[in-house]
């Protein structure tokens, strides 16, 4: 199988927005001085790169590269993030960094410049730092610092997806549609979220989601979501003075007693006994 040498090009963010549910775009085709790069967590847009035309929608990652026309239109409020970047030739050679550019761009044009993202749940965490912007002035260098991390790891499962040309068999998700329940639930863990709701969107019965997310990703959907919020849970009683209520709320619990009594069954310890052994 063909490979990218992943390591002669690199990203460098460049900018950042996150839209949500936006109706609409301010330009209906716009041409960049960068490579940008859309990560769509809901709704859906059309768009028009060069020849190639598709539809972007919950999941999907379009790649266009400087100086080529971006057609798009909204067809479902979209929500999703929009990553302005440049790339760099790690060994400093000009010259191979433009072959690999171009080699890039033709494997790009290829897959209509939506790689096909196997790793739904690794993008969904790579995305999570570029969220939460209200940090103190000395936590910008950190944020940023993360930020070019998760977007080169982004870049790189991208360059993989397009250098096979189509995802081998092996590769595809058993259950696309429990892809994108995985990849919804991880996206509103923290919220007042309902997994019948979650049923209803993906066009199945809340039997049939049991089921099929259990087969898929060898556990409930419910506690799947759980897991998640325990996860967020762990990081904040560690990382912040908040009190019990306070992360329960952050973390989408109805209130503290309820995050003290799952977080004991699950962690086999207390949440107060986990912070005060696992603080530094």
């Amino acid at each position: 199988m063909l490979m990218f040498r992943s390591s002669v090009l690199f990203p460098t963010l460049q900018h950042h927005v996150f839209w949500n549910h936006k109706e609409k775009f301010q330009y209906s085709v716009d041409t960049y001085e960068h490579w940008v790069l859309f990560a769509v967590e809901g709704g859906s847009f059309r768009y028009g790169i060069g020849n190639s035309e598709g539809i972007a929608q919950m999941g999907d990652v379009i790649l266009c590269p400087p100086g080529i026309d971006f057609h798009r239109e909204v067809i479902h409020a979209a929500s999703f993030h929009f990553i302005g970047f440049s790339l760099s030739s790690l060994s400093g050679d000009e010259d191979a960094g433009q072959e690999e550019e171009q080699n890039v761009r033709s494997r790009l044009a290829a897959s209509a410049y939506k790689p096909a993202v196997t790793h739904k749940e690794r993008l969904a965490d790579n995305l999570k730092y570029f969220k939460g912007q209200n940090e103190a002035a000395a936590e910008i260098d950190r944020r940023n610092y993360w930020q070019n991390h998760a977007l080169n790891d982004i870049w790189l499962f991208c360059l993989q997806s397009i250098a096979a040309g189509s995802v081998n068999e092996d590769m595809q998700p058993a259950d696309p549609l429990m892809e994108q329940a995985q990849l919804y639930i991880r996206q509103n863990a923290f919220e007042d979220m309902s997994l019948l709701v979650l049923a209803d969107e993906l066009g199945i019965s809340p039997v049939q989601l049991t089921r099929r997310f259990t087969r898929s990703a060898g556990m409930p959907p419910s506690r799947y979501l759980s897991h998640i919020r325990l996860e967020q849970a762990k990081s904040l009683l560690v990382d912040t003075e908040l009190n019990l209520e306070e992360i329960a709320l952050a973390c989408g619990f109805n209130n503290g007693f309820y995050l003290s009594r799952v977080f004991t069954k699950m962690m086999k310890i207390s949440p107060s006994s986990y912070r005060k052994t696992n603080r530094v």
